[in-house]
């Protein structure tokens, strides 16, 4: 490690001073490696693994400046938004520039995705996703990088790296590489941390809640369990020593508008709105079992293009079904496996993902998709997260099917991992012939139909091998609201009816006109937070001649708000219901036991 200030071959020195901030932006330092170019560029990323989004992170960056060993200023040219061409390379020793934090930035398109953004809030948070404040030279990513971060009197620095140097006002790390750098994001803040022991690995919980609402304590209270289950689905011990979950609770509405996490190999960054951690619980447990999985892959089983990842002109991969997909899958699977949640509960989650993969082409084959979803396919990639996790459902089935119960998804990846790992990619035209030669020479076939081809899933076939009914709709006799459409107004926060294009007799008894707001429903004033446990009652409790009464605010003829009482005895009306899932009763003894097979330890 060098900490003299001058050039090293191989060694980038990075520097950020987190006391000095000005107009929510910060200077960046480096002190560059020997180069023995007239040439160099500088890159900042385009893209970062697990992102999947051109979010171009040097138009972040301003007053960029190349200096020589006397300080005396050497040319740069511009080339596009993320590269510097410096001239007189050969006499490089330093370079500086401004950092502004994308979550506050006053652009106005292309928002960064919180989770892999950066903050800079003075003297109180900063959230440095490291490819967001460094940068390389294209053929020194492979060089060793430095980075020193002075910080704030009483702040910490949570990060899966480890420090080499510490004291009460700098950390000091040094990272083998531009990509482990860039799999390694940290939080800056007053500590709020709690440490689990899962594994064998230190899992580190660092929890940034701008009003106190929730702590880490809490928050690690809350996936423990999760963490533990994670566990035992990988076999009882863990493939990593150390992990960290960042987590930063948001009190304001944030740019993207979205809220989740971005995962990396040892860690995974979240942001999330503000609430108690009692309310947190659920969501957190979900973003976070799939988050934590991704320790499987990508880091453990991966392709050449994600192993030499290209930040500037990235290849995609076609094997989203592979690491979104299938981790996914993952996470649900492993809490009704391991006792979280009941087979109720997880037939909700595959009914839920079923409803999310209407949205996206089911006839576009999911690799075509994977390997153009950056652009071409952008606007299909969030069904990785539906159908692939649906691909995982159904390969996980046909695996059990095939070895009589013994082997599935979770032996598979055991498989993959030691057949490749960390350090070995796969090729990508070769990973389902890989597959096939560790399984059965039908996955093979299932992969050319369902994942390659462009046909539907074969739910209602691989349910049913496991005493599930599947049916994609049917006709059912039940209550309604009177089939009208309803929406949320924010302003008044109250559901409206909306349209009445398809209101039913039931409806047309009621009343209903487009425009009424719902103020109470059978005598329970509602609220946000009770609306959909009141509605959703009322669908699944309600008999045919119960009472209904509902008060909504209605406008009369002067457009003044006035309430008007509306009621009606229930009557049950035909509908159709899409995606039934219901477990058989009496399911045959094959049924049973490859139930027990896939959804039991």
């Amino acid at each position: 490690m060098a900490d003299n200030g001058k050039p090293v071959k191989n060694l980038y020195q990075f520097s950020v001073d987190l006391t000095r901030v000005k107009n929510d932006k910060i200077t960046v330092e480096l002190v560059a490696p020997e180069m023995n170019k007239k040439e160099v560029v500088y890159y900042m990323p385009k893209i970062v693994p697990g992102t999947y989004a051109n979010y171009n992170f040097g138009r972040f960056v301003s007053d960029f400046t190349a200096r020589d060993k006397k300080g005396k200023v050497l040319p740069v040219e511009k080339l596009d938004e993320n590269s510097w061409k410096i001239k007189d390379a050969n006499k490089l020793s330093r370079i500086s520039y401004t950092v502004e934090d994308t979550w506050d930035t006053d652009q106005e398109k292309d928002f960064v995705f919180e989770p892999g953004g950066t903050n800079i809030e003075e003297n109180t948070n900063f959230v440095i996703n490291t490819h967001g404040f460094f940068g390389y030279f294209d053929d020194l990513k492979r060089a060793n990088y430095q980075v020193s971060i002075t910080k704030p009197q009483g702040f910490y620095g949570s990060t899966s790296l480890t420090t080499t140097k510490t004291s009460k006002d700098q950390d000091t790390y040094v990272i083998n590489s531009y990509n482990d750098l860039v799999d390694a994001p940290m939080m800056y803040n007053k500590p709020d941390t709690t440490i689990l022991k899962v594994g064998g690995a230190d899992i580190l919980v660092s929890v940034y809640s701008p009003n106190k609402m929730a702590s880490s304590k809490e928050i690690a209270t809350n996936i423990n369990e999760v963490l533990e289950a994670q566990k035992e689905y990988l076999g009882g011990e863990l493939p990593i020593k150390k992990y960290a979950f960042l987590i930063y609770l948001f009190d304001k509405p944030t740019k993207s508008g979205s809220m989740g996490a971005l995962e990396h190999s040892y860690s995974s960054m979240y942001t999330l709105p503000e609430a108690s951690s009692d309310r947190l619980a659920q969501t957190v447990r979900d973003v976070a079992a799939h988050e934590f999985f991704h320790i499987v892959t990508p880091l453990s089983i991966h392709s050449e293009e994600i192993h030499n990842f290209d930040f500037n002109t990235p290849q995609m991969s076609k094997h989203l079904w592979l690491y979104e997909g299938v981790t996914e899958y993952f996470a649900g699977h492993m809490q009704v496996k391991h006792g979280l949640i009941d087979l109720a509960q997880y037939a909700d989650m595959i009914v839920d993902k079923l409803f999310q993969a209407e949205q996206f082409n089911d006839t576009l084959p999911f690799t075509v998709m994977s390997k153009n979803a950056l652009e071409l396919h952008k606007d299909q990639y969030q069904n990785v997260y539906a159908k692939g996790a649906l691909i995982g459902v159904c390969l996980d089935i046909k695996l059990r099917e095939l070895s009589g119960g013994k082997y599935g998804m979770q032996n598979l990846m055991k498989d993959l991992a030691k057949t490749y790992g960390k350090e070995k990619a796969f090729k990508d035209e070769e990973l389902f012939d890989q597959i096939a030669k560790l399984t059965y020479p039908e996955i093979r076939t299932f992969f050319s139909r369902y994942v390659e081809g462009n046909e539907s899933l074969p739910l209602e076939e691989m349910l049913g091998k496991v005493g599930i009914s599947y049916k994609a709709s049917e006709k059912v006799k039940g209550v309604t609201l009177g089939n009208i459409g309803i929406n949320f107004n924010p302003e008044s926060s109250r559901l409206v009816v909306s349209s009445v294009a398809q209101m039913n007799d039931f409806g047309k008894t009621i009343g209903f006109q487009e425009g009424d707001e719902f103020i109470s429903f059978n005598g329970t004033k509602l609220t946000t937070e009770n609306i959909q446990e009141i509605i959703t009652q009322y669908i699944t409790t309600a008999k045919e001649g119960d009472n209904l009464e509902i008060v909504v605010a209605r406008k009369d003829e002067k457009g003044k708000e006035v309430e008007k009482k509306l009621a009606a005895k229930v009557v049950e009306t035909e509908k159709e219901q899409r995606h039934v899932l219901q477990p058989l009763e009496t399911p045959t003894p094959e049924q049973a036991a490859l139930q027990q097979a896939w959804l039991k330890p």
